[in-house]
């Protein structure tokens, strides 16, 4: 048994049927022949473990051994045709080659920023219908997004917009979770018109002055082709808590928010897209997929939602009182960080399976639906579920939405 084939069923598998991560709707199914060299394998790894006493090898192996069970119930299940969905793996060979490619790269792009084996975990939940349908084509599609992430500066002021504003985005890491590994941030950030007159020291005090108004950030991830970008894969946009925003600079945009605004999608959400758009056609990409349905995710927040519920619930409304009273005082100790962490997930997470649904689907389609209306540079190649379950856009062209007066949508 090779590290990745260990890790992915004493690790992996696993966690999916503790009760934190009960994630047992991810379900694998494996031919037979492979299941049994990973259940010979297992025994032969407790065997030696249980002969030289080593009792971590030995508790890894007998969680190994329970998760082959799972492996095998997936694998009855799957033949006699069960309405759940299944991840097919067509070439267990490929699979694990692919899937321990894949965690070379991880490793070696975020270190130990984030933990490897929580991505092995839950990289599953970014998989639509066609991925779920060739996991080896899916590992691939996440190894090129992977190769392809270090393509874009982490920040970069690329436009001026006028006397005082650039416009800059920078490059953020997800949590594991999230459909991709970045998401990126477009901004409009505001300098001195007499910045030039500045001593160098002055200009430094100067820019720690600044102060950005930021859009909603874009999870995506980038195909290639022989070394060249070909395809850009948006999967979500989202506020996120920690964005800036500057009321002058949205003082000076309002009239263009104010033309953009509409009932099914926020005016933000379109200037982000516009500059995400304009931004892919100067550097050349100008096919954009936007998947729609990540099957796996809905159940992943359902369940996230119970348990962060019963992780909060377990606190009496004494230890509540006392831990926000201690936190407002400045308390940072383990207790009453992982007491404010549950509250902030539970803020985030609870009962919002539906929404988060939604604004990975619906809102995203209604987003770009509106832009390409009022915008003719952009096309819809392909609607969704109607060709298939993504939607395709071509960029032909530059919105220039910050420079132009918003067209009114006419049918």
């Amino acid at each position: 048994m090779n590290s990745i084939q260990k890790v992915f069923i004493t690790q992996t598998i696993p966690d999916f049927l503790d009760k934190e991560f009960d994630m047992s709707y991810i379900k694998f199914a494996f031919d037979e022949k492979t299941l049994v060299g990973l259940s010979k394998d297992l025994e032969k790894g407790f065997k030696k473990a249980n002969e030289n006493k080593d009792i971590k090898e030995l508790k890894k192996y007998k969680k190994g051994l329970k998760a082959m069970l799972y492996l095998w119930k997936n694998r009855l299940e799957y033949l006699a045709g069960s309405d759940d969905v299944f991840i097919h793996v067509h070439d267990s060979k490929e699979f694990f080659s692919s899937l321990q490619e894949l965690i070379d790269l991880y490793n070696k792009r975020y270190r130990s920023l984030l933990d490897s084996n929580n991505f092995i975990r839950s990289i599953w939940l970014r998989m639509s219908v066609e991925d779920i349908e060739n996991v080896e084509l899916f590992l691939r599609k996440q190894k090129c997004f992977m190769e392809n992430e270090s393509v874009l500066d982490n920040y970069k002021e690329y436009a001026r917009i006028n006397d005082e504003d650039i416009l800059a985005y920078r490059i953020n890491d997800n949590d594991d979770w999230f459909e991709t590994n970045q998401n990126i941030v477009f901004s409009i950030r505001r300098t001195d018109k007499d910045l030039k007159k500045l001593s160098f020291r002055e200009k430094i005090e100067k820019a720690m002055e600044l102060s950005d108004y930021d859009f909603p950030a874009i999870h995506f991830g980038f195909a290639s082709t022989n070394n060249q970008l070909t395809t850009c894969y948006l999967y979500g946009i989202q506020n996120m808590h920690n964005n800036h925003n500057n009321k002058d600079i949205k003082d000076s945009i309002q009239p263009i928010r104010k033309e953009l605004r509409n009932k099914c999608v926020s005016a933000d959400i379109l200037i982000a897209l516009s500059l995400f758009f304009d931004f892919l056609y100067k550097i050349g990409v100008k096919d954009v997929e936007i998947p729609t349905l990540q099957v796996l995710n809905y159940p992943y927040h359902e369940q996230m939602s119970k348990s962060t519920k019963e992780k909060y619930n377990k606190y009496t409304d004494a230890e509540k009182c006392d831990l926000e009273e201690r936190s407002n005082n400045g308390d940072t100790s383990d207790e009453v960080e992982e007491y404010m962490y549950i509250k902030y997930l539970l803020k985030s997470f609870a009962d919002k399976q539906d929404t988060i649904s939604y604004n990975k689907s619906e809102r995203l389609i209604n987003a770009i639906i509106e832009l390409c209306d009022r915008y003719p540079v952009l096309n819809i190649t392909s609607y969704p579920f109607m060709e298939g379950e993504n939607m395709h856009i071509k960029i032909n062209g530059e919105i220039n939405i910050l420079n132009s007066k918003p067209k009114k949508r006419s049918y």
